[in-house]
């Protein structure tokens, strides 16, 4: 700053000019009156704060509103509407123990073939090599299906069964895994219902804890699915 009495330059801390002696603090509290008369408060406009409050309640609306349209795509998915969105695969283990026994079973039914050249035979023949081939057609027919609304499970080769279980009435989920399924990563997978003692077996599942997982927290999974 600048002395206003000799006009030389002095420190903005100075209370006295060291070159003339005139006392500076009546020119700061000149400026501060000056600088509190020339300040303007700035005006709010009321239309911009209406903009703003209508902004915030229009976002907590849409976000009400997506929250609703995902529970009614998870609540109110007619059989028509239903997506998979995820396959349960069978574990290869399911064809372990029919592979390891297979030279055995095939030997015994080439001895009771050639042994007995009737067709009783052959049918005895087929008898033994039934705990092989039976494992090896449950691995290719059976199918299990996780869709926006029910799981889907289809067993059996000769007597299909088919079972449909709202995912909203899936009231347990357990795996029941053997020290090989832990190497291997597969497992028999148990469902349990509400109001219902009767469990559902679903056997060798490929990747199990996905599976648990996904029947766990279905609602989260399919609203994330659905946003794909």
């Amino acid at each position: 700053m600048f002395c206003p009495n000799c006009g030389k330059k002095v420190n903005d801390s100075d209370n006295f000019c060291k070159f003339c002696g005139h006392d500076l603090r009546e020119q700061e509290e000149i400026q501060a009156a000056e600088e509190h008369e020339n300040y303007k408060m700035p005006k709010i406009s009321v239309y911009q704060d209406t903009d703003i409050i209508t902004g915030v309640e229009a976002a907590k609306e849409t976000a009400a509103k997506t929250e609703a349209e995902t529970e009614d795509d998870y609540d109110n998915n007619s059989n028509d509407d239903e997506i998979v969105v995820y396959e349960i695969k069978k574990h290869y283990m399911a064809l372990f123990w029919p592979i390891v026994f297979s030279p055995v079973f095939v030997a015994y039914f080439w001895i009771f073939y050639v042994n007995i050249p009737t067709v009783w035979g052959f049918i005895i023949a087929l008898l033994v090599l039934a705990p092989i081939v039976y494992p090896i057609l449950r691995y290719l027919s059976d199918k299990a299906v996780i869709t926006t609304s029910n799981l889907h499970i289809r067993q059996g080769v000769f007597n299909i069964e088919e079972i449909t279980v709202p995912l909203k009435k899936i009231h347990l989920v357990r795996l029941r895994r053997s020290y090989l399924g832990r190497l291997a990563d597969y497992g028999h997978l148990i469902i349990e219902k509400e109001n219902s003692d009767k469990e559902i077996v679903y056997r060798y599942v490929q990747n199990p804890d996905d599976v648990q997982f996904i029947l766990g927290n279905s609602r989260a999974y399919i609203a994330e699915y659905l946003k794909q």
